[in-house]
C-alpha cells in the first residue's frame, strides 16, 4: 500500500517533528466529528476513534473546558464562534462541539504516557486547518501551509 501524501508532501513545509510540550492539545481537545459519529465509526473499528474515545474524557460543559484550560479560556469562544460561522473543516452544530482532555495528564499537565501515546497523538495535528490554541508549537507550520495555500489560490479561513 502506497504511502498517503502529507501536507509536507504537498506543500513542502516539513512540520515539526515535535510540540512544545505545553499539553494544550490535549486539556481542550475538539473533534470535528460529533460523538454519536465517533462511536459509530469506533464500533466499526476506527482505530483513530477508538483511540480517542478510551483516552479523551469529555468536558461537562464549555464553561467547565474555559475553567480547566485557564491558559486560554478564549480557545472554546473560538472554537465556537468558528463553528457558528461555519469556518471548520467540517459542517457541525454549535451544540455537537465537545472538549475533552486527556486521563493521561498530571497535575503540572504533562502526558505521563508520552513515550507510548496512541499513534494519533503522536501524529497531531493532522492538518494545519486544525484549530490551535495559543502557543501550539505547531501553530507556524500552520500560518506558513495556509499562507501557502493562500498563494496557490484556496480560500482558508482564519483561526
Amino acid at each position: 500500500m502506497a504511502k498517503a501524501d502529507t501536507w509536507a508532501d504537498i506543500l513542502g513545509i516539513p512540520k515539526p517533528s515535535c510540540c512544545n510540550l505545553k499539553a494544550a492539545c490535549c486539556a481542550v481537545a475538539t473533534p470535528s466529528l460529533p460523538v454519536p459519529e465517533m462511536f459509530r465509526l469506533a464500533a466499526q473499528g476506527d482505530e483513530t476513534c477508538r483511540d480517542f474515545l478510551s483516552v479523551f474524557i469529555a468536558h461537562a460543559s464549555a464553561e467547565a473546558a474555559r475553567t480547566f484550560y485557564r491558559e486560554d479560556p478564549g480557545h472554546i469562544d473560538r472554537v465556537l464562534g468558528l463553528v457558528g460561522q461555519q469556518q471548520t473543516r467540517v459542517s457541525l452544530a454549535e451544540n455537537d462541539v465537545v472538549f475533552y482532555h486527556c486521563r493521561y495528564l498530571d497535575a503540572e499537565r504533562r502526558c505521563q504516557v508520552y513515550e507510548d501515546r496512541p499513534t494519533f497523538c503522536r501524529d497531531y495535528p493532522t492538518s494545519p486547518l486544525n484549530i490551535l490554541v495559543k502557543g501550539c508549537g505547531y501553530q507556524a507550520w500552520a500560518d506558513a501551509c495556509k499562507h501557502k495555500l493562500r498563494t496557490l489560490g484556496y480560500e482558508v479561513a482564519e483561526s
